[in-house]
């Protein structure tokens, strides 16, 4: 069973409890950026970091260690990859990753289930203060908002068919791509606006789907734009590589 129930938590100690939980250990935490790394590497010192913040570190004109405020004497030229923290930190983004679409996976299940049992106007609605507060966690800790599961679904395609927008904004706050398409053909953009066609009639319900949308189609332009500015910089960086050799 795929599926995954999240009641509220009863108390503080709980919560703790859970977020102590999927915490990752912290020699895979970016000293600088307090996140998990993705891209980790060994500085002067021994220290790990992840690169790109440890690049900017470096220019903005810092020399000293992050972590003992000692001088560097060595910079960006130095830096090596840490295969084993990199490979650690995603087996735990993955078990992260994999959890969150549990999660997501449970709330929209429930959601069919709801409509199959008559109620399709938006009340009765269960409680998701407990799938909430265990998704900003996840995410927070590190899961991937991006990963696929049944029918090439992402954890934003199902909260979307799930028709809890207030959860697909935590995703869209932790960078999650609107542009993804499932086995279906759908992007979130028309999963959004099919989930929108079928609720019934309602002014205040279709003008929050209508901003949801919008807010949608703008992180689809942010998307294409920085795709179409990696996709230039690799080629410039081919086009350089390939008169260095010249």
């Amino acid at each position: 069973n795929n599926e995954v129930f999240c009641p509220p938590f009863p108390t503080d100690e709980s919560l703790d409890t859970y977020l102590s939980s999927i915490a990752a250990p912290r020699e895979l935490i970016c000293p600088i950026t307090q996140e998990l790394m993705k891209d980790p590497v060994v500085a002067e010192g021994g220290h790990t970091y992840e690169r790109s913040s440890l690049i900017t570190w470096f220019n903005m004109g810092r020399t000293r260690s992050p972590v003992t405020n000692s001088f560097l004497t060595s910079t960006t030229d130095a830096l090596l990859p840490n295969l084993a923290v990199g490979s650690m930190a995603n087996v735990h983004r993955e078990k992260l990753a994999k959890e969150l679409l549990a999660i997501c996976q449970g709330v929209y299940k429930r959601e069919q289930q709801r409509q199959l049992n008559g109620n399709n106007s938006g009340n009765n609605r269960y409680d998701i203060s407990g799938v909430s507060v265990r998704v900003e966690g996840l995410l927070d800790a590190g899961a991937d908002p991006n990963d696929r599961g049944e029918e090439g679904n992402t954890p934003l395609h199902l909260l979307i068919q799930a028709r809890q927008i207030q959860l697909a904004d935590h995703l869209l706050n932790h960078d999650a791509n609107v542009t993804i398409v499932n086995d279906s053909g759908l992007d979130c953009i028309a999963t959004a606006e099919q989930a929108m066609s079928e609720q019934q009639q309602n002014t205040l319900i279709n003008n929050q789907w209508n901003d949801f949308i919008q807010e949608l189609k703008r992180r689809e332009s942010l998307e294409k734009a920085r795709s179409e500015a990696r996709d230039r910089a690799r080629t410039q960086a081919n086009e350089q590589h390939r008169e260095r050799q010249r």
